[in-house]
């Protein structure tokens, strides 16, 4: 009993009550490899979508209350927007957008930074949806605080693409009930 209370205390104690998108940032950059490579000679989707995933988790990790697990339960909005190659360096950055009941979204992008020329070009947009392994009356999230034009771009969007998730995950119910085994 007591060791409970003490450890609600100091949970209470460590709670965030605001949090800005910059402090969820999680950034990856790397090479592409050629073992990183399709048959294309551009970077295998499967490969930027295990970048994806580390790097979403880490963004909501440090969003989430630390004591509280959670887990993937989808991707959506996943767009390539331009090839990725061995002349280019990848940048991901994945920041948290919204939060609601037990779920966490976070954007994703990638950029690719060409070594010869320099340029930079968006390469892969994606939002990923995590799911917090509590009931929705043990969990406090932070009050998300966009800063940067683009953040309050992103996070503006967040119950439309909240409300769309609801709608397709009662249609992919629907779906579910019909698959054959």
């Amino acid at each position: 009993m007591i060791a409970s209370m003490v450890r609600m205390m100091f949970l209470e104690a460590i709670f965030i009550e605001k949090m800005t998108c910059a402090a969820t940032y999680a950034i990856h950059e790397s090479y592409i490899f050629p073992a990183d490579l399709n048959n294309g000679g551009i970077q295998f989707g499967g490969k930027t979508l295990e970048i994806l995933d580390a790097n979403a988790g880490l963004a909501a990790a440090k969003f989430i209350p630390a004591d509280l697990d959670f887990v993937t339960a989808g991707y959506d909005h996943i767009q390539f927007v331009s090839s990725a190659t061995p002349e280019d360096i990848l940048k991901c950055t994945s920041y948290v957008t919204g939060a609601d009941k037990r779920s966490v979204e976070v954007f994703i992008k990638f950029l690719t930074f060409n070594k010869q020329t320099r340029a930079v070009r968006p390469a892969f947009i994606a939002f990923c949806t995590l799911i917090v392994m509590a009931n929705p009356q043990q969990i406090q999230f932070p009050k998300l605080v966009p800063e940067s034009a683009e953040e309050k771009f992103i996070c503006g969007g967040f119950q439309d693409r909240l409300a769309s998730r609801h709608t397709e995950l009662a249609a992919n119910q629907t779906i579910l009930k019909h698959l054959s085994n």
